[in-house]
């Protein structure tokens, strides 16, 4: 009787126990939803700062090799090209398709040219509009300025006109310019280069529309002229000529004649 009755007292707490276990089972589940529920805001706040801070430094990166393959660009096309020509090595710049000028040579009644050494640009006129844009060849010396004298082998600057048109030159044809004009001669005369009667040789040269003294200490002979070999407009090789393409010289000499004006700046 004894047996069964602690038997019966230990079936008593069967219940209580299993009760217990279910509330420590409900708790803890309750427990951890409310972990999830407070933890999964600062989560996405993370989540969505890294996705931020990957993101910046993603584009951050592309900038940086952006500005890196512009760099290597600009440096490659500003670096000097040096090219064999006719057995000689010479620096050469970037040249312009050749083409017809957007006028005939009879409805261009108005030429005029302007030379712009720093483009190496040749412009070719009909009263204030571009009808032709070539690429010119300078003296090897151009980049020292203005030409002084014989033999420094730069490109003078002023205003010039054609006083001879040569289908004889040496360098395919040539349009000769009335170097050196009245500001070149007195330059001269202020500077001793020339004499008086040398000046005023000159002077009354350009009044006549006639060729000036192109044998003074101020150098001559300054002509926009064709190629010399495979030497033309892609490259400094003159003595203060002008050079261009033989394909350019062909157009050049159906628009421009005696008294054409030809204007050269630095």
């Amino acid at each position: 009787m004894r047996k069964t009755n602690r038997t019966f007292s230990k079936l008593k707490f069967i219940p209580l126990i299993s009760c217990c276990i279910v509330a420590v089972a409900a708790v803890a589940m309750m427990s951890h939803a409310a972990f999830r529920t407070t933890a999964l805001p600062l989560s996405d706040t993370q989540n969505s700062s890294k996705t931020a801070e990957v993101g910046s430094a993603q584009d951050s990166l592309k900038k940086t090799k952006s500005q890196t393959a512009k760099a290597r660009t600009t440096a490659t096309s500003e670096q000097p090209r040096t090219v064999e020509i006719d057995g000689g090595q010479w620096v050469v710049h970037d040249e312009l398709p050749i083409r017809q000028p957007s006028l005939s040579p009879e409805e261009a009644t108005d030429v005029s040219i302007v030379v712009e050494k720093s483009k190496h640009l040749l412009t070719l006129y009909n009263g204030d509009a571009v009808i032709a844009q070539y690429t010119v060849g300078l003296a090897s010396h151009y980049t020292e300025g203005a030409k002084q004298q014989e033999g420094d082998k730069r490109n003078p600057e002023g205003e010039y006109e054609i006083c001879v048109l040569n289908d004889q030159s040496k360098f395919y044809l040539s349009l000769g310019l009335n170097y050196p004009n009245a500001n070149d001669a007195k330059r001269g005369l202020d500077s001793g280069l020339i004499t008086q009667a040398e000046y005023d040789d000159i002077l009354s040269a350009l009044n006549a529309g006639q060729v000036p003294n192109w044998y003074t200490k101020l150098g001559g002979q300054i002509m926009i002229h064709g190629q010399k070999g495979n030497l033309g407009s892609q490259t400094d090789w003159t003595t203060g000529c002008v050079a261009v393409n033989n394909q350019i010289m062909d157009i050049l000499w159906q628009y421009c004649k005696v008294g054409t004006k030809v204007t050269i700046l630095a």
